[in-house]
């Protein structure tokens, strides 16, 4: 199914958008054995912002097939914000299988110094360009100045405490876990080791979160090509999928402390998976993933990790390169990292931070606008 697959991130990336990403484009093509000729189909997405700057990509997928001189039989936009790199791949395989294209590269990531740099993230995007536009109803409370997402998150993390119990310390377990197994992923940004005394140490961003529970946004690309089989890679394929896309925004919803992984994670058996690579744009995230797949109750997923070793020497490997805690977060889209830290896996090619016998490996990619979507892939080999 993926035939190669190739990345590279950085804190500050001097060059444009464009050249990065042929670079990983190139490396990519060159570990799948083929040429940009053979290339018949192409999947991308991208945020506001992060391609140069520029508020607005006028067809977009016309761009990049002029500046790669890519053709094709089968293009498709994504998005989904972060899990649409595992969106990619599940619509990639099925054109194969559809005969629609014969080798589909999937493209995400961008430059999120250039937001960075504006003082913004991306989901307050609006506020470096006034026509561009958040939500529909952006008229009625997008009138007040917020770090979003970062302030809610910090929102969801306060409630989940105030609803079970839930406390500081468990969140900075899990930290810990994926500091300790950044510690042996040269890709790793942050490869220090961390106790919970310095995640609750560093300095509160948006209480309760701080510094070290949050995901850093840089520069780089994920590149993706799936095609019938592999040349130099295992062959791994789709064992379970599933996507789940809520239209409320949290204001609406019954209870913030739930996202929609609780959905598209129905029917993906887990008692067999040997890693966990779950989205990590804060470590409030990864707890309700935790709890939203089914790996523990809802309001126990941080005593799971205070509790058991989630590094991949452990019982339960969770985000076994580190994450995008450690790797940071091309563009503001982690998708593309814990994929690719899957495929690593299952490859044997997790050089430092490898799982012993990994054979099954689910991912789960959390995303939009306030975890508006979300999408589950179980990777393995069929027998």
């Amino acid at each position: 199914m993926i035939t190669g697959f190739s990345s590279k991130i950085f804190k500050k990336y001097d060059g444009s958008t464009f050249e990065l990403m042929a670079d990983v484009v190139d490396d990519a093509l060159h570990v799948a054995g083929i040429e940009k000729k053979d290339i018949d189909g192409l999947l991308a997405t991208y945020l506001t912002g992060t391609f140069d700057g520029k508020a607005h990509n006028h067809f977009f997928l016309d761009e990049i097939r002029q500046y790669l001189g890519i053709r094709g039989n089968f293009l498709e936009f994504v998005d989904f914000g972060g899990p649409s790199a595992l969106a990619m791949v599940y619509r990639a395989e099925k054109a194969i299988k559809a005969g629609d294209a014969t080798n589909v590269i999937c493209i995400v990531g961008g430059k999120g110094s250039d937001v960075r740099t504006k003082g913004i993230t991306v989901d307050g995007i609006d506020k470096a360009f006034p026509d561009v536009a958040i939500t529909p109803f952006d008229n009625y409370f997008r009138v007040y100045d917020d770090l979003n997402p970062v302030t809610d998150y910090a929102l969801v993390a306060e409630r989940h405490k105030h609803l079970y119990g839930s406390t500081d310390e468990e969140r900075a377990s899990i930290a810990v876990h994926q500091r300790y197994n950044a510690s042996g992923n040269e890709k790793a940004l942050y490869k220090e080791k961390i106790k919970v005394e310095d995640v609750l140490g560093s300095p509160a961003v948006a209480d309760p979160l701080h510094l070290l529970e949050i995901v850093y946004p840089v520069d780089g690309f994920h590149v993706f090509i799936v095609g019938k089989r592999a040349k130099n890679l295992n062959d791994v394929d789709i064992l379970g999928y599933g996507e789940a896309h809520w239209s409320d925004i949290p204001a609406e919803r019954e209870e913030i402390t739930f996202t929609p992984a609780i959905e598209s994670s129905k029917g993906i058996e887990l008692n067999k998976v040997d890693a966990f690579e779950l989205y990590d744009s804060f470590t409030v995230t990864v707890m309700l993933q935790i709890e939203d797949i089914g790996l523990a109750e809802k309001g126990k997923g941080g005593k799971l990790s205070a509790e058991n070793d989630l590094t991949y020497k452990g019982n339960i490997p969770v985000n076994t390169g580190g994450g995008s805690l450690n790797l940071g977060q091309p563009a503001y889209m982690s998708g593309g990292v814990i994929l690719e830290e899957a495929l690593l896996q299952l490859n044997g090619m997790a050089k430092g931070h490898q799982v012993e016998g990994a054979k099954t490996v689910f991912i789960n990619g959390i995303g939009g606008w306030n975890r508006s979507h979300s999408v589950s892939l179980l990777l393995g080999e069929k027998k």
